[in-house]
């Protein structure tokens, strides 16, 4: 499936949109980034983040006045019959963002796009949860397929985290009324399936034709390595064990297998810095310090010595005392690390000397990036380097 937007228009808008970060950090100068801009012209209709919230909160007041007046109109129908007009009405809203606002006048996550987009989702996940009696399956597989279609197709992010979790949701819902063995795998099933999920968006995202859903696939895995620390966390095993699978544990009595949840709780962690290091995996290492608090949390929860105030109070003095001094000491590059932002990781190999000279000195004419590597042409230089 393709996206809902123009690609070469898309490409130009990122491209700037980077330079432009590049401008604020020095790299290139504001009559540089002013030349880059008239090179590579979009026409897309993506305004600032101020003007998004705004535009948001103004289209879904609009929708709600046309579903409040439907509402009015087909409100003493049978139930089969609203649901049904839900359903229609939520495909004709998509279509609506997809003819009138994407198609002709080229809004890019404009806030609009966003309001439409969740209000046409909304509308056919309730008409087929009407239609369906609000069977279990079938909404958890409807969320699933609309969600992942406007993730795809919007590069709405939003709209993949949703999708991951009804699907994450979906899986445990089929295991739990598996019962007996299937409730006992959960925690094993889940890891599995996440971590092949991480590995396969780790493989597809290198795709260059993949490239514009890049943040799509950066959420992907974070999501997945939450996922699979969440599975073997030694806490959320423990608790859903009892609450939900009718585990009743005796005083001083273990769940099953509890020492290899608590290896998962304290070895994960390490493990995800570790890696993120190795591999300087900006995505790991974030992940890596959020999972540690939850490691350090779980730990807290059943083996606490008492004054959990003193406890916070010192970790909170010493987390923010490491900070500082990683910041220090990293202002100047070390093994290939920095505390400064710099170049992001899909532009790490380009030349950015060459692609600056290359729209900067003299020449306008334009040509599109044909390889990964850096191809450029315009600016009396070759086209390629």
């Amino acid at each position: 499936m393709k996206f809902a937007y123009h690609p070469i228009w898309l490409a130009h808008l990122h491209l700037v949109k980077e330079a432009k970060r590049w401008c604020k950090q020095g790299w290139i100068s504001k009559d540089q980034f002013d030349r880059i801009a008239l090179e590579y012209p979009s026409s897309l209709y993506h305004p600032n983040l101020f003007i998004r919230l705004l535009l948001f909160v103004a289209t879904l007041l609009a929708l709600l006045g046309v579903s409040g007046l439907l509402i009015l109109v087909f409100g003493s129908a049978e139930r089969t019959v609203i649901s049904a007009l839900c359903l229609l009405y939520g495909v004709v809203s998509w279509l609506f963002l997809e003819v009138f606002f994407v198609k002709s006048n080229h809004h890019y996550k404009s806030g609009v796009t966003e309001a439409l987009l969740y209000h046409s989702a909304g509308f056919i996940i309730g008409g087929v949860a009407g239609l369906t009696h609000a069977n279990m399956d079938a909404v958890l597989v409807t969320c699933i397929l609309v969600f992942a279609f406007c993730a795809i197709r919007f590069i709405d992010l939003l709209s993949t985290l949703a999708a991951w979790c009804c699907c994450s949701y979906y899986i445990f819902h089929l295991l739990y009324d598996g019962g007996g063995l299937f409730r006992q795998v959960i925690p094993f099933a889940m890891m599995a399936l996440f971590s092949g999920v991480y590995r396969l968006t780790l493989k597809i995202k290198k795709r260059k034709e993949n490239e514009s859903w890049a943040d799509c696939f950066l959420l992907t895995e974070a999501f997945s390595l939450l996922a699979i620390y969440a599975a073997g966390n030694y806490l959320v095993v423990r608790e859903l064990s009892v609450s939900m699978m009718d585990l009743h544990l005796a005083d001083g009595e273990d769940i099953p297998f509890a020492w290899l949840f608590y290896f998962f709780t304290a070895a994960i962690p390490i493990a995800y810095l570790y890696f993120g290091i190795k591999k300087k995996s900006i995505v790991l290492i974030r992940v890596s310090l959020v999972v540690v608090a939850c490691a350090v949390f779980t730990f807290k929860y059943y083996f606490s010595i008492g004054y959990h105030e003193v406890t916070l109070t010192v970790a909170g003095i010493i987390l923010i005392g490491l900070s500082l001094w990683l910041i220090r000491y990293l202002k100047t590059p070390r093994n290939g690390y920095t505390s400064e932002n710099i170049l992001s990781e899909k532009w790490g190999d380009a030349n950015l000397s060459a692609f600056v000279i290359s729209q900067t000195l003299g020449g306008n004419q334009t040509t599109e990036q044909v390889e990964r590597g850096g191809s450029f042409g315009g600016g009396g230089s070759t086209d390629s380097f």
